[in-house]
Protein backbone atom coordinates (compact mmCIF):
# COMPACT_ATOMS: atom_id res chain seq x y z
CA UNK A 1 0.00 0.00 0.00
CA UNK A 2 2.91 2.34 0.66
CA UNK A 3 4.22 1.96 -2.88
CA UNK A 4 0.73 2.47 -4.33
CA UNK A 5 0.31 5.74 -2.42
CA UNK A 6 3.81 6.99 -3.34
CA UNK A 7 3.18 6.11 -7.00
CA UNK A 8 -0.13 7.98 -6.96
CA UNK A 9 1.61 11.04 -5.50
CA UNK A 10 4.36 10.86 -8.13
CA UNK A 11 1.87 10.57 -11.00
CA UNK A 12 0.36 13.88 -9.87
CA UNK A 13 -2.72 15.51 -11.32
CA UNK A 14 -4.98 14.50 -8.44
CA UNK A 15 -5.29 14.58 -4.68
CA UNK A 16 -4.16 11.52 -2.77
CA UNK A 17 -5.80 10.47 0.48
CA UNK A 18 -4.15 7.85 2.68
CA UNK A 19 -5.85 6.45 5.76
CA UNK A 20 -3.86 4.07 7.95
CA UNK A 21 -3.61 3.31 11.65
CA UNK A 22 -0.90 4.65 13.92
CA UNK A 23 2.42 2.90 13.39
CA UNK A 24 1.66 1.57 9.90
CA UNK A 25 4.29 3.68 8.13
CA UNK A 26 2.38 6.61 6.63
CA UNK A 27 5.33 8.96 7.15
CA UNK A 28 7.64 6.91 4.92
CA UNK A 29 4.96 6.99 2.23
CA UNK A 30 4.96 10.78 2.28
CA UNK A 31 8.75 10.99 2.15
CA UNK A 32 9.34 8.59 -0.77
CA UNK A 33 8.29 11.10 -3.47
CA UNK A 34 10.87 13.57 -2.13
CA UNK A 35 13.60 11.23 -3.40
CA UNK A 36 12.26 11.66 -6.95
CA UNK A 37 11.43 15.40 -6.73
CA UNK A 38 14.53 16.94 -5.13
CA UNK A 39 13.42 20.45 -6.16
CA UNK A 40 9.75 19.82 -5.36
CA UNK A 41 7.72 20.82 -2.35
CA UNK A 42 5.84 18.26 -0.30
CA UNK A 43 3.34 19.42 2.32
CA UNK A 44 2.53 16.97 5.09
CA UNK A 45 -0.09 17.99 7.65
CA UNK A 46 0.38 16.44 11.08
CA UNK A 47 -1.99 16.70 14.04
CA UNK A 48 0.82 17.24 16.54
CA UNK A 49 3.57 19.89 16.62
CA UNK A 50 5.96 17.32 18.09
CA UNK A 51 5.39 14.95 15.16
CA UNK A 52 6.14 17.78 12.73
CA UNK A 53 9.39 18.56 14.53
CA UNK A 54 10.37 14.86 14.57
CA UNK A 55 9.71 14.65 10.81
CA UNK A 56 11.95 17.66 10.20
CA UNK A 57 14.79 16.19 12.27
CA UNK A 58 14.61 12.88 10.38
CA UNK A 59 14.42 14.52 6.95
CA UNK A 60 17.32 16.87 7.65
CA UNK A 61 19.36 13.91 8.89
CA UNK A 62 18.64 12.24 5.51
CA UNK A 63 19.80 15.35 3.64
CA UNK A 64 16.33 16.61 2.71
CA UNK A 65 15.48 20.23 3.50
CA UNK A 66 12.39 20.53 5.71
CA UNK A 67 10.59 22.98 7.95
CA UNK A 68 7.78 22.55 10.46
CA UNK A 69 5.21 25.33 10.40
CA UNK A 70 3.10 25.94 13.49
CA UNK A 71 1.41 29.07 14.79
CA UNK A 72 4.76 30.09 16.27
CA UNK A 73 6.60 29.59 12.96
CA UNK A 74 3.99 31.01 10.56
CA UNK A 75 5.97 34.08 9.51
CA UNK A 76 6.13 35.56 5.99
CA UNK A 77 9.82 34.60 5.74
CA UNK A 78 9.01 30.90 6.23
CA UNK A 79 6.61 30.94 3.27
CA UNK A 80 9.22 32.19 0.77
CA UNK A 81 10.61 29.65 -1.70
Amino acid sequence: WQLQVAEAILKGGRNVLCIARTGMGKTLTFWMPLLFWPAGIQIVVTPLNLLGKQNVMSLVKAGIQAISISSEMATPANFQV
